[in-house]
Formats: structure tokens, C-alpha cells, sequence
């Protein structure tokens, strides 16, 4: 499965939990147009975070895994999937801006004030790739994929 299919994969799983009021969510703390959801699968700490539609309809959503550490700093991975009737509308880029700020906001209380935050695109996600190089500070080309790699402080 490549990160296109896991990422979308996890979209429409947590769409179905949402849908079903299977999960709690709150608003965020400094965006209060989207949900936010903190979960562990597996003993990893994963941080959803989703723009509404209507109801209980997401139009984005960006998923936020601790990963291993990159110069000694915290380093999320990071998905962000749109619902196919909402892409190139810019909703994937919003919902980045928001999520990161709220990850700032949280890690700051925390006295955690810089981390970085990593996209693994596959090479024929064209999307992906060009909101990523909006963002990117840094890229690490692979066989299959790009990674993309930013400094948040």
C-alpha cells in the first residue's frame, strides 16, 4: 500500500468513526472550525485533526504520528487527505496551516517550541508534491517517494 492509499485508508476510516459518534473530538483551541482528535493506536500518540463540511461531512483532514526524531528535534509525519468534491479548492493547505498552529499551541504549553514535520509523497502524487514544496525546507528523494521535511517553531 503506498502513502496515497494509507492516507485516504485512514481518512475514510475516521470519517465511518465520526459519522457513527465512535470518537470524541473538541474544537480546536485557537481554530474552532475544526475538530480535533487524540488517540494512541498502538502506544503511539496520533493527533487528527479535520475542516467540517455539514454535519458530521469532512472536507479535510491532516493526521499528525509522532515519528523518530530528525536533528534531535520531535518529528511528526504527517497525512493530509481532501474528500474527492472538495479537492483544488485549497482545503488541504488550510487544514496544514490549522493543524500546524494547534500543534504549536499544544507543544508549546509543553515547553516544546520547535519540531519538525514530515510528508512522505509518493513520486506520481502531484498534488501532494506541490503543496508540499509550499512548505518544505528540506527534501530527500527516494525510489518511490519525496520526503519533505519543514523546521516549526
Amino acid at each position: 500500500m503506498n502513502n496515497q492509499e494509507t492516507a485516504e485508508l485512514a481518512f475514510n476510516a475516521f470519517q465511518k468513526a465520526l459519522s457513527n459518534n465512535q470518537i470524541k473530538t473538541q474544537k480546536g483551541d485557537i481554530h474552532k472550525d475544526i475538530l480535533i482528535h487524540h488517540d494512541t493506536p498502538q502506544g503511539n500518540p496520533r493527533f487528527t485533526y479535520a475542516l467540517m463540511a455539514t454535519g458530521t461531512k469532512i472536507k479535510s483532514s491532516c493526521v499528525a504520528v509522532i515519528g523518530d526524531a530528525y536533528k534531535e528535534k520531535p518529528c511528526f509525519d504527517i497525512g493530509v487527505t481532501t474528500f474527492h468534491k472538495f479537492r483544488n479548492q485549497g482545503y488541504a493547505e488550510l487544514i496544514l496551516n490549522k493543524a500546524i498552529d494547534e500543534l504549536k499551541n499544544g507543544f508549546g504549553r509543553n515547553n516544546i517550541f520547535e519540531f519538525y514535520i514530515e510528508f512522505k509523497v509518493d513520486k506520481d502524487n502531484e498534488a501532494s508534491h506541490k503543496l508540499c514544496k509550499k512548505f518544505a525546507d528540506e527534501t530527500i528523494e527516494s525510489d518511490n517517494s519525496t520526503s519533505y521535511l519543514k523546521l516549526i517553531k
